[in-house]
């Protein structure tokens, strides 16, 4: 079993015993892989691992979820699209043509993984520039934090379950 398939697998056992609903991806499907890398470069091979072995992964209270193979499936009826956010922030921005390209430039660089609706709209996201693990919140999306050098660490630290509750 490769390094990355193990910390993926501890992780997301470890989420499953904190309740979260997780429907695994049987078929490895790859439709992850064009949506996503047609518009990212440098994706964490960890993250593609993740988000390719899992269908839909819940928080218990339904607030909070890790983005997987249904997120990006542009066919399937979702609430939210894996990229609502930036959706929003457009929406917001109008004609303003200097505010929505900072906006599309931001997108370009965060990949979504993480999107939560408790206490109000957040997210985590990879950034391409570095590979780390960023959070950002509404109402200004854009504006974000680093919370991990990597998606590996993200999700190999103990906290990474009270992160995303």
């Amino acid at each position: 079993m490769s390094e990355q398939k193990n910390l993926v697998d501890t992780f997301i056992s470890r989420m499953k015993q904190k309740g979260w609903d997780i429907a695994w991806n049987e078929t490895q499907d790859k439709c992850i892989l064009e949506i996503i890398t047609d518009r990212y470069t440098n994706i964490p091979e960890e993250w593609l691992e993740f988000a390719g072995s899992i269908r839909h992964m819940v928080s218990p209270d339904e607030t909070t979820w890790f983005l997987g193979t249904e997120d990006f499936d542009v066919q399937g009826d979702q609430a939210f699209r894996w990229n609502e956010w930036e959706r929003i922030s457009l929406e917001s921005a109008g004609d303003d043509a200097e505010w929505t390209g900072r906006i599309k430039e931001f997108w370009d660089q965060h990949l979504p993984i993480v999107m939560s609706v408790k206490g109000g709209y957040s997210y985590y996201a990879i950034s391409m520039a570095d590979g780390s693990v960023v959070h950002g919140s509404e109402p200004e999306f854009e504006a974000c934090e680093v919370v991990a050098p990597s998606f590996a660490v993200f999700i190999a630290q103990p906290h990474a379950e009270e992160i995303c509750r």
